[in-house]
């Protein structure tokens, strides 16, 4: 399976379901980015090389429930890409990353 790279972490996309939101016909976002499922993602964390697991959602829904060991960076296209950047720069640089959003 081929890997992106990007700010220097591997990075992975969960896809949740279908992603429901498009149509079959639609493109999906970034067709750059791998995708995996969640058995994918499962696999890894069975098989003892579990990754760093990005919850892109806003506090309230992490709050109300999240992978075990996902940390919260929340996504807001509407805020200060900045902080964003600063807190994906502080991720390691050395393992897999997984993020997964809405």
């Amino acid at each position: 399976m081929k890997l992106q790279k990007l700010t220097g972490c591997l990075l992975l996309l969960l896809s949740l379901a279908a992603l429901p939101a498009f149509a079959a016909e639609e493109a999906l976002p970034n067709p750059e980015v791998q995708r995996i499922t969640p058995q994918e993602l499962k696999g890894l964390i069975d098989a003892g090389t579990p990754p760093v697991i990005v919850d892109t959602r806003d506090s309230l829904s992490y709050n109300t429930g999240h992978i075990p060991g996902a940390i919260n960076i929340y996504y807001d296209p509407a805020g200060d890409p900045m902080n964003r950047e600063m807190m994906l720069i502080a991720l390691p640089m050395d393992k897999l990353v997984v993020l997964y959003c809405p």
